[in-house]
């Protein structure tokens, strides 16, 4: 079934449990966000594709007092959920509402981007599309912009999915969750992804489309699934 990012409900319910139900997620937020510490330079704003209910914004803010953030999400639902939880940084952020696969039409207002992120949002998008968000960046970045994409990967090697299992189950151990993942087969993974219409690429084909579209890329972070890359304008 297709995710209901439209309806409040849903949107709360996945709010809620964004940082239980991926055990991995709040190791690689805390590396994305070292980096940001790094690279931030005042004065500049950092472009967050796919905001959503402004987690990661709260960490922003909360990291780098004079941050400056534009996001973008098509969630009305998850929009209202980040102006719940920003508020007193009314004058720090903006959300667009705008899909990210239609970019032809997205209006940023003016100014020096110098770090695009990206959180758990761009394998909702095909592959083609993808690889248009990547050059759409590029061209939206000052010179030496940074790019950090943090998101899921292809698990489309049917022969290891057996070790992804052990790896999600040790997760349900050491984190005391439980993970869905764990119990299918390969063909009931690959069935629900479809229903949901996510279409994660792989590593490779991540690192090859970044540098593709003009990024000195690599790979930060790798947990199972997870990835977080950073792509240096070139």
């Amino acid at each position: 079934m297709v995710d209901e990012w439209s309806d409040e409900a849903f949107a709360r319910r996945w709010d809620a449990a964004a940082l239980e139900e991926n055990p991995v997620r709040a190791e690689q937020l805390d590396i994305l966000l070292s980096v940001l510490v790094e690279e931030y330079r005042s004065g500049e704003v950092i472009l967050d594709l796919g905001a959503g209910s402004g987690i990661v914004e709260e960490m922003i803010f909360g990291q780098i007092p004079k941050a400056r953030v534009i996001g973008v999400d098509s969630s009305a639902a998850m929009i209202r959920l980040a102006h719940d939880r920003l508020r007193g940084y009314e004058n720090r952020y903006r959300i667009i509402r705008h899909d990210l696969e239609e970019l032809a039409t997205l209006d940023l207002p003016e100014d020096e981007y110098g770090i695009v992120i990206s959180v758990q949002a761009l394998h909702h998008l095909s592959d083609d599309r993808k690889k248009r968000l990547f050059v759409f960046v590029r061209e939206t970045l000052r010179e030496n912009g940074l790019f950090l994409l943090l998101d899921r990967l292809a698990e489309n090697t049917p022969a290891l999915y057996s070790c992804y299992r052990s790896l999600w189950r040790r997760q349900e151990r050491v984190y005391r969750i439980r993970i869905s993942a764990a119990r299918e087969t390969y063909e009931e993974h690959a069935e629900k992804l479809s229903a949901k219409q996510d279409h994660p690429a792989s590593l490779k084909q991540h690192l090859v489309w970044l540098r593709e579209a003009g990024f000195d890329a690599a790979c930060l972070h790798l947990h199972g699934n997870r990835a977080l890359f950073a792509a240096r304008k070139a």
